[in-house]
């Protein structure tokens, strides 16, 4: 520690705007504090905070171990486009968000609450006693204003939600079969029985896809022989080292009751460790898209790719719907 950092906590704010309101949703509490104008104006709100548990070192670290140690983390405010105060608009440009527990030596965080006590920010009794360690603070950037807009405790407060998605993690295992469908319904976390319809399991030839996509005449059109030289190269570079000549990936085509993304894996892959490759590295994503939009029990057609190389005579696959993606389309929430 040296005085450089006291000097960049005890920068002036020029003006604080108290608003002081809590928001309970799904049996969690938020407030937001309020607003304060520097070289910019910012808008804060605490947040409840599901701090993650030690990750145990121990045991072999496979992919499976992986994806679940990245599972994400909710932040429910840091993804607002507007706020609206009363009829005045606040856009919302860019944030951030972290753990309150982490600002107990962050003396720029603590000079914040007093500042905002002594404009008159009363703390709520439910928040009064809450551990730092279960709250984390989300800090808005107001692109749109030059001075704090006005406010009262009467006015309503509108707030945009961004479109999103939210991921579960699931585990459950699936036996697929090439060239087959088959239906099966895993529970949701809502406690939903959800209808997923597996119409057909492929075989992707990704060396033949590859070729086929850049041998496609647009693209000369568009890029130089130098950049098409450059795109192949680095293309079989990705291929030899994530699906070798002569291997497949494995093309999924559902139906979904709810409006979910899935994601499957193969067992083979969620138990295997990653590999470490030697040189350049390239790394090859794959989508895939269905031809039509709905699929034969009426719901919407997508696709998934598991990206493990299996041989060209494979006919069945042990796998796992390992998650899902619940779209989340722009809401508005108001605050009376």
């Amino acid at each position: 520690m040296n005085f450089s950092i006291l000097s960049d906590c005890n920068k002036k704010l020029q003006d604080i705007l108290v608003i002081g309101k809590t928001i309970e949703r799904d049996g969690r509490k938020y407030h937001i504090p309020g607003m304060t104008l520097s070289d910019e104006i910012k808008l804060y709100i605490i947040e409840p905070y599901d701090k993650q548990e030690p990750i145990n070192r121990k045991g072999i670290r496979n992919h499976r171990r992986i994806l679940k140690e990245y599972e994400e983390r909710s932040c429910c405010y840091l993804h607002c486009s507007e706020f609206y105060l009363g009829d005045q608009k606040l856009q919302v440009q860019g944030g951030m968000s972290g753990s309150l527990e982490d600002s107990l030596e962050d003396y720029g965080t603590i000079q914040l609450f007093l500042d905002m006590m002594d404009a008159g920010w009363t703390v709520p009794e439910w928040l009064k006693e809450t551990d730092w360690a279960g709250l984390q603070m989300v800090t808005l950037n107001i692109s749109n204003m030059e001075k704090l807009p006005d406010y009262s405790p009467d006015m309503p407060i509108t707030i945009t939600h961004s479109p999103d998605s939210t991921q579960h993690i699931l585990e459950k295992t699936v036996t697929l079969n090439v060239g087959k469908s088959r239906s099966f319904y895993f529970t949701d976390d809502y406690g939903d029985h959800v209808q997923c319809h597996i119409n057909n399991v492929t075989l992707i030839d990704m060396w033949k896809n590859t070729e086929e996509e850049l041998s496609n005449s647009k693209l000369s059109e568009r890029f130089t022989p130098e950049q098409l030289e450059q795109a192949r190269k680095q293309s079989y570079d990705a291929l030899e080292q994530c699906c070798p000549e002569g291997m497949c990936y494995i093309g999924i085509e559902y139906e979904c009751s709810k409006s979910y993304d899935l994601v499957f894996h193969s067992k083979h892959y969620l138990t295997s460790r990653p590999e470490t490759h030697q040189g350049s590295s390239h790394f090859l994503m794959m989508r895939l898209k269905p031809d039509q939009e709905t699929g034969v029990h009426g719901l919407p057609l997508k696709g998934c790719v598991i990206q493990t190389p299996v041989s060209p005579d494979t006919t069945k696959i042990p796998a796992e719907l390992f998650q899902y993606y619940e779209r989340i389309n722009e809401w508005t929430e108001t605050v009376s």
